[in-house]
């Protein structure tokens, strides 16, 4: 897996090649993410739907979608991250605008062609279009618990504490996340504390200080979870990782 970074925007490309490898049903709560198949069969599961996608085909996963993803070696799958709040603050005349500026450097780097350039570009659209007429309304208790963990997801939160905050017992509460969100508050949790985590790792700090820091166990216990949600290890990542240098 190769990443790579915009120095000026939000936005992140992720090239996932040469692995055989199934991704759990998670969610993105930061991010829409738009896909393509360049090469193979990517196997999609979103919102309890399952589709296999080939070459040329895409798909777009809005922010806390549920899906899981399975890719085997021969696939390629091409993948633009633009953070929520780009997509929120700006307007489609702007967005094509950056994304047009930005896939000439990516042009530079050969990261995708012309065809992905046009896919990219129509499905950044799409993702208007499902800001504007699909926006999903979100339960408001859960609303504050899902804040809540993401903003501070290195801390301890007992279920018991989390219930109490939106007075509900523990047991109403996992059956209402796990509807809302599509996973346990606790799922949850580490999810945010392993993307938390991935933007640690660009401060030059040590992965066992990462760990601790977000409240891992040891670095084991962070290796595994960050391989499990991630797809590679703390260390392949920041070894895979480039920055798109803007040239304006």
């Amino acid at each position: 897996m190769r990443y790579y970074q915009c120095d000026k925007y939000p936005i992140e490309f992720v090239l996932s090649e040469n692995i055989d490898k199934r991704f759990d049903a998670h969610n993105h709560v930061g991010h829409y993410v738009i896909s393509v198949v360049m090469q193979g069969t990517v196997t999609v599961c979103l919102e309890n739907r399952e589709a296999a996608c080939y070459r040329g085909d895409m798909f777009i996963i809005p922010p806390y979608a549920v899906h899981s993803v399975r890719q085997g070696r021969d696939a390629q799958l091409l993948s633009m991250c633009i953070g929520t709040a780009f997509i929120e603050e700006s307007d489609l005349e702007t967005a094509e605008e950056v994304f047009r500026e930005l896939s000439g450097d990516v042009a530079a780097q050969r990261i995708f062609g012309k065809e992905q350039e046009d896919k990219l570009l129509a499905s950044v659209r799409e993702v208007y279009r499902l800001r504007d007429n699909e926006r999903k309304e979100m339960d408001a208790g859960i609303k504050v618990l899902t804040d809540k963990i993401t903003s501070h997801p290195e801390q301890e939160l007992p279920i018991e504490t989390l219930a109490a905050d939106i007075f509900v017992s523990k047991y109403h509460l996992i059956r209402k996340f796990r509807n809302s969100i599509g996973m346990t508050p606790h799922q949850f949790c580490i999810q945010n504390r392993i993307r938390k985590s991935q933007g640690m790792l660009d401060e030059e700090k040590t992965i066992s200080s990462i760990a601790a820091e977000m409240g891992f166990y040891d670095q084991s216990h962070f290796d595994k979870a960050f391989q499990r949600i991630v797809g590679i290890s703390p260390s392949e990542y920041v070894r895979s990782k480039k920055q798109i240098v803007q040239n304006t």
